[in-house]
Parts: structure tokens; sequence; C-alpha cells
């Protein structure tokens, strides 16, 4: 038959390294430098995370809603009509009629983006 395994009680001449290595039980990779030589992460803390929602709930009580948005379509009439008459339909025009802000007339006019034709 096939031996039975050895036992590591039963293995006295083994040297058995309980050491511990600081940077694995501290979790850093083995080319970490130490914390004192570390950058902050640039990601907020829970405090300033805690803060901002808070300041969020005061500004927006029932969430982020914009007033008006618009569909693909009315962007892309949007676009067809400064296209076609750029001195008649200027942002503030289209603003008035789309009922949305010059800005948000500038970007839709500035931005190129279009969606995959099966999102579409």
């Amino acid at each position: 038959g096939v031996p039975r395994p050895r036992s590591i009680l039963e293995d006295d001449d083994a040297e058995i390294d309980l050491s511990e290595d600081n940077e694995v039980v501290n979790g850093a990779s083995p080319n970490t430098p130490p914390a004192h030589l570390r950058k902050p992460s640039g990601k907020p803390t829970p405090l300033e995370y805690k803060a901002h929602r808070e300041t969020l709930r005061k500004e927006f009580p029932e969430g982020w809603a914009p007033p008006r948005k618009l569909s693909r379509e009315a962007m892309d009439a949007l676009r067809q009509l400064n296209r076609h008459d750029p001195e008649k339909f200027r942002t503030p025009v289209l603003a008035e009629k789309f009922k949305i802000s010059p800005e948000a007339v500038r970007r839709i006019l500035k931005s190129k983006w279009e969606p995959s034709l099966d999102k579409r």
C-alpha cells in the first residue's frame, strides 16, 4: 500500500520558521514604501465623504433632478436647427425654445458623442 504521510509532530528534524514578516502581516506588498513615505491616495476620507453628502442633502432635499432633460431626438433637432441657420438659431434662442439653460445648449452643440447604433 501507500505509506501514510508523516505528521509535523513526528518530524523533529525539520526546522519550522515561526517568525512573521511585518510587511505581510500589515498587508503591504514587498515593494511598498513605508507608510511615512507614501503619498495620500487622493480618495476622500470617510469624514470628507460624509460632509459632502450632508451638503448635497441640504442643497437638494428631494435629491438631484435637473429641471429639464432632453431626449436624444430633441438634441438632434437642436443641432439640426443650429446647423440649418446658425444666425437665426443662436444659443439664447435655442435655450428659450427648448426651455433649457444656454449652458446646456452650448454643451449639446459642442458635444460630438453619438450612441452606437444598437443603443439607439
